[in-house]
């Protein structure tokens, strides 16, 4: 969204007086300064007084956070993370102490690499023994709970960490955290709060300004570099895109359109987002195979992971550009992917003037190459759709394979075009893909990461950011299972916020289940048909949880009956119901 920037000596104040009682007051003052809609909390013995803030300013009449709770913590990380990826707009997260902290678990690395911006706040054991000192420790777990470096916990995970030490700080570090967790490349803050300085009655705070204390975003990149990049793409005779996450605004979906149909460029998308049409005739699908290995020149768009080198690679002579918010990965300790012209920049500034100046370079024999291609790369994507149609057709049997589900959903998909999907579909995610095409930016919403339990959570977070359209949450069983299905479902009711929630259940860890089989093709594994750890049988009622929490449950065996139960499933959610279809496919 366009903001006005302000002009010589017309900046407002940077800081504003507000009273409160105690610093805890400060604390919710300062997140509503900052434009947070939702804390998501799992409360414990040192987050009471934010607690009782909200409380008294709710009862005063003063604007206070929406309170979402969560019955585990995995759930609220994820909900922030999903509402940041469906708005941009980072929201904070509460939890206790250590233990608290340590229950985020794998969504810190889901923030982290799929850069989310979240400020997480956690308590910390108090100081003092001294009664006189209002905070001080009344219970035996104040000592079990200290840690030596409690913020150590995540310090891998996280862009920046601080302890709150003193009460007159709350607005400052607050401040301070939200524009480092929004400044490009976003990601997860943490910051601890000591009980003694939240109780503290400090009567005053001063809370930051943010537009005064704004956070930085990457540009366009360097002109001269861009330029490079424009030079490149006009000459290649065989380019390729491999994209990743460019639809994460929708000026970068856009401008990856505009440049696609410019130069006639194959795009391979791997959809974290809604980067690029996938019925678009440029659409090349999940995997480069022959356009990566014969490539003259590879543009990598927002993609952390291009392809796997053990598997395939761009030709020896290829020339690789990337452009991105971390063209190097940074935080990734070993990243040795060639890239021989990397650029820093934000793919939705960059795409349009890389296209701006490509469209003045243009010659008659350019545009003669680039129609040529444009009719082979179309001719490509149809035979890619009908060999998907024929995996469609060949999985409608009983039990179902994954590709007729991936089917009826692109069906559903069609029929609502309302709805947003939040994917955690892991093993079956490239065979859903290939059935349910996405068209609009901002629809589609993966992790980022690699930590699973991250579907049901962040469905919660894309459904209280978008309140009026339904949301899909594809989940494996496993990812269901590891996703705190009870206290996501909890949550979902409680806060007016039903999901529809299509577990992909194959029966077992298929994620661990490939790799063995292919490094051991003849073990004993698979001479044996015995995999130990692996197989999830007899397979859990998962829809029967839904009844659980007043939600509505149904198990599909029959590939007849999923386009109907996924229709029967909107229609429920639609009407304030969270729905969870056990869809039993085939054992792999």
């Amino acid at each position: 969204m366009a903001t006005t920037q302000p002009g010589p000596g017309t900046a407002g104040p940077a800081v504003t007086r507000v009273d409160v009682g105690e610093a805890a007051e400060g604390y919710v003052e300062a997140l509503i300064a900052q434009g947070v809609e939702c804390l998501f909390l799992n409360p414990g013995t040192d987050t009471f007084p934010i607690q009782e803030a909200l409380a008294k300013l709710e009862s005063l009449g003063r604007p206070v956070p929406r309170t979402v709770l969560c019955l585990f913590e995995t759930v609220a990380l994820a909900a922030a993370h999903g509402y940041y990826a469906a708005t941009g707009r980072p929201q904070a997260v509460l939890v206790h102490v250590d233990v608290g902290t340590q229950n985020l678990g794998g969504m810190v690395h889901n923030a982290q690499r799929g850069r989310a911006g979240v400020v997480i706040a956690a308590g910390r054991a108090p100081y003092t023994t001294d009664p006189a000192v209002r905070g001080s420790r009344d219970n035996f777990i104040h000592w079990l709970q200290e840690q030596s470096d409690q913020d150590g916990i995540v310090r891998n995970y996280v862009k920046w960490d601080y302890e709150m030490r003193r009460a007159d700080q709350v607005g400052e570090v607050v401040a301070r955290a939200f524009q480092i967790a929004a400044s490009d490349p976003p990601g997860p803050v943490y910051l601890t709060l000591p009980r003694e300085p939240l109780m503290e009655r400090v009567g005053a705070i001063d809370i930051y300004q943010p537009e005064r204390f704004r956070p930085v975003h990457i540009g366009a990149g360097d002109p001269e570099a861009l330029r490079e990049v424009v030079r490149l793409l006009v000459a290649a005779e065989r380019p390729v895109v491999l994209t990743g996450t460019t639809g994460r605004t929708e000026a970068g979906y856009r401008g990856l359109v505009r440049l696609a149909e410019l130069l006639a460029l194959p795009v391979v998308d791997w959809r974290e987002r809604v980067n690029f049409p996938a019925d678009h005739p440029l659409h090349q699908g999940d995997d480069p195979g022959t356009l990566l290995t014969e490539a003259d020149l590879v543009l990598v768009l927002d993609q952390d992971v291009p392809y796997i080198p053990t598997r395939i690679q761009p030709a020896p002579g290829a020339t690789v550009v990337q452009i991105g918010l971390d063209p190097i990965k940074e935080r990734v300790p070993l990243w040795t992917f060639p890239v021989d012209l990397p650029i820093r920049a934000d793919t939705g500034r960059a795409l349009d003037l890389i296209a701006d100046e490509a469209t003045n370079l243009l010659t008659a024999s350019d545009r003669e190459r680039i129609a040529a291609r444009q009719d082979a790369l179309a001719a490509r994507h149809e035979q890619l759709r009908e060999a998907w149609q024929e995996a469609a057709r060949a999985a409608r049997q009983r039990p179902m394979g994954v590709a007729w589900v991936g089917h009826c959903l692109g069906q559903l998909l069609q029929e609502a075009p309302d709805c947003l999907v939040v994917d955690e579909m892991v093993t079956s995610n490239r065979a859903v893909w290939q059935q349910a095409p996405a068209r609009q930016p901002g629809t589609w919403f993966g992790s980022g990461g690699s930590a699973l339990g991250w579907g049901l959570g962040a469905a919660l977070g894309v459904k209280l950011a978008n309140p009026d359209r339904p949301v899909l949450s594809l989940v494996g069983d496993g990812c269901f299972v590891f996703g705190a299905p009870l206290a996501a479902l909890w949550a979902m009711q409680t806060q007016s916020a039903p999901v529809l929630i299509v577990v992909l259940n194959n029966s077992c860890y298929n994620a661990t289940k490939r790799p063995l089989v292919a490094n051991y093709p003849e073990g004993y594994s698979v001479r044996e048909d015995r995999f130990v750890g692996i197989d999830l049988l007899p397979a859990p009622r998962y829809d029967k949880m839904a009844e659980t929490v007043g939600g509505y449950g149904e198990r599909v065996e029959d590939p007849d009956e999923v386009l109907p139960a996924l229709r029967r499933g909107l229609e429920r959610v639609r009407a304030g119901q969270t729905v969870v279809l056990d869809m039993v496919l085939a054992h792999p």
